[in-house]
């Protein structure tokens, strides 16, 4: 009888670690406040270390839904939104949803909404009606950033840089005249600089999503996704995004 009882516990205890691991998930993002970014300011950060508001709905929404997570902030965005698309049980965080992104992973979202903007020190009389208004000023922006992307397929010439922190010194500075950001992200980096900015034209609307790796169980996704409507209707989310507006 103990001979017979051993591989049926054995059986048992296998069964236990895969539900464990199906219910375990590993959360990558970059640096990008006030979205994601270290308790301490350096540029890599794992699990309570890793702050912002989009970091606290990931946590809330795991949690609420029953699932256990691993969050690692990397510097690099390629390598955080690589190893979601190549590592079972990953998810990478927020992202775009594009034509070119979607087979290659499963989609919770959308988490927030954004506006892509165009700012201006507060005190300039710079005025923009259209992109190719653009086209007459040195336009900073942030280098790995989709909207960086988008202007320069619209034949914008713009000037990249590594942080939009050295965005902001380059508008206080005069190197830039205008900087191509996101309404969320952009004016949040400038008042820690104590630099005022303001919109002077919205480029385009977006919305930020969790990219799961593409063998993640659908039902997973499911109830992620009919969670996060919950905290959507309830007004959760935007409460989580107010607390990191001061």
């Amino acid at each position: 009888m103990k001979f017979r009882r051993i591989p049926c516990l054995s059986l048992l205890l296998l069964a236990l670690a895969a539900q464990v691991q199906a219910n375990n998930f590993h959360l990558v993002t970059e640096s990008f406040p006030p979205l994601n970014m270290t308790n301490n300011g350096t540029s890599f950060a794992r699990n309570d270390r890793v702050s912002g508001f989009a970091t606290d709905i990931m946590r809330k929404l795991f949690e609420s839904s029953g699932y256990t997570t691993e969050f690692t902030l990397m510097s690099d965005w390629d390598k955080a939104f690589n190893s979601a698309k190549d590592k079972p049980a990953y998810g990478v965080y927020s992202a775009f949803r594009t034509p070119e992104r979607e087979e290659h992973f499963q989609w919770v979202g959308p988490l927030y909404h954004e506006d892509w903007v165009i700012l201006a020190l507060a005190d300039s009389d710079i005025s923009v009606s259209s992109l190719a208004d653009l086209k007459n000023f040195k336009v900073g922006s942030y280098e790995y950033d989709g909207i960086s992307d988008y202007l320069i397929e619209q034949q914008v010439n713009m000037e990249q840089a590594k942080s939009d922190a050295l965005n902001v010194v380059k508008l206080k500075l005069g190197k830039i005249q205008l900087w191509a950001s996101s309404s969320l992200t952009g004016p949040y980096v400038a008042s820690n600089f104590r630099v005022p900015v303001k919109s002077v034209f919205k480029i385009n609307e977006s919305s930020l999503w969790l990219a799961m790796h593409k063998d993640t169980d659908p039902a997973v996704v499911e109830k992620l996704n009919n969670q996060l409507k919950l905290m959507h209707e309830s007004g959760e989310i935007q409460q989580l995004i107010a607390s990191y507006n001061g």
